[in-house]
């Protein structure tokens, strides 16, 4: 059997793998002897093959997963021609020449439409294809409750009783407002391994008790996330009393400011992405769906950066935070004065204006 399982829904292909273990071994306690797992990142042809070939030993199946090799060939929007496929001929001939029954040969990986290995293997005869993608939307929400039933836990709609990083105002007029499911999907970002994960933790913490949103963020490494989200949207819209108001919240219990660094820096990155479909015609559905944003009131935020910023206004994002990480790394400026004047920058950059010239005095 020769399968491909693809897609961004990490937990069900998870799943998957544990099903097709549990069918190769039969009971028989053999899969030890019988599984092989490649990182397809620096395997050979020769080498799956040879694997693949090889007779099972004491089970009904050998079962033989190549994982990150259909990923290495997903298409990148600064690539300017896909990778070639030239170097894997030997494993087309070889598959297409066919394999034991008695081998089930996986390949993991891969979310993209245009995979051209994807589309390569798709064509050799007697594959099978399974696209696994997450769900987004009212379908996210719906799994998140879904999965919790499933570990007993049971959510009760509600405001915070509590403050999170000091105000929980930020989330004003987002769906997670007192809805704990939507919460585990914002901070989560519809990852359903994390997802997983966090409901693990939460399940244990409630014990059998109602989860409400003052849990979620106890548990689910949510007032970490409130700190950085709002410190990131900040910065993002301009609002730079906001921004300074939250970065000393943000920083409470950090050596260095890297990991503040670390948050604009994918932040921008998100938004470069926007830029780029914006300029590609792409809709505001796909936007939301490339860039894991699929509430609507997200994906128009992440637009309405994206359009104010522009390509230029990244690149100009990007100068700031390497020429702060410079700076702060040769000893030159303090590392809290240098953060400071980074975030004024850039929020005079998302207001549109030209940063503003600071003179900062040289640490001795």
């Amino acid at each position: 059997m020769l399968l491909l399982l693809y897609g961004n829904d990490g937990a069900a292909i998870r799943r998957r793998l544990g099903e097709l273990q549990q069918e190769a071994d039969r009971g028989t306690g053999m899969l030890a002897t019988n599984f092989v797992r490649f990182d397809g990142r620096d395997a050979r042809p020769a080498e799956i093959l040879a694997a693949a070939m090889a007779p099972p030993f004491l089970a009904p199946h050998r079962l033989i997963v190549v994982e990150n090799l259909l990923d290495r060939f997903e298409q990148r929007r600064q690539q300017r021609a896909p990778r070639s496929l030239d170097p894997l001929a030997p494993l087309f001939d070889g598959l297409a020449a066919g394999i034991p029954e008695s081998t089930m040969l996986v390949f993991t990986g891969g979310t993209q439409r245009g995979n051209p290995l994807l589309d390569r293997l798709k064509k050799i005869p007697g594959v099978r294809a399974e696209d696994l993608a997450a769900p987004t939307g009212e379908a996210l929400l719906r799994y998140i409750r879904e999965e919790a039933a499933l570990r007993g836990l049971r959510f009760r709609s509600g405001p915070s009783h509590r403050a999170h990083f000091d105000s929980p105002e930020w989330l004003s007029g987002r769906e997670s407002v007192g809805q704990p499911a939507a919460l585990v999907a914002l901070l989560t970002q519809g990852d359903t391994l994390a997802i997983a994960s966090e409901l693990d933790k939460l399940a244990l913490y409630t014990l059998g008790r109602e989860a409400t949103v003052d849990d979620v963020f106890d548990v689910c490494a949510g007032e970490r996330l409130v700190r950085d989200f709002a410190l990131v949207d900040a910065v993002l819209d301009g609002a730079l009393e906001e921004a300074l108001a939250v970065l000393p919240v943000a920083m409470r219990d950090l050596d260095s400011s890297q990991p503040v660094v670390g948050q604009l820096a994918s932040a921008y990155r998100t938004v470069g992405v926007v830029v780029e479909l914006l300029e590609d015609g792409a809709s505001p559905e796909a936007i939301g769906q490339a860039i894991r944003r699929p509430y609507p009131k997200l994906r128009e935020a992440a637009i309405r950066r994206a359009r104010r910023l522009g390509a230029a206004g990244v690149r100009q994002a990007f100068e700031i935070l390497v020429g702060l990480d410079r700076s702060v790394k040769l000893g030159e400026v303090r590392d809290d004065v240098a953060l400071e004047v980074a975030i004024m920058r850039l929020c005079a950059l998302a207001g549109g204006l030209p940063g503003p010239k600071v003179r900062v005095r040289t640490a001795r």
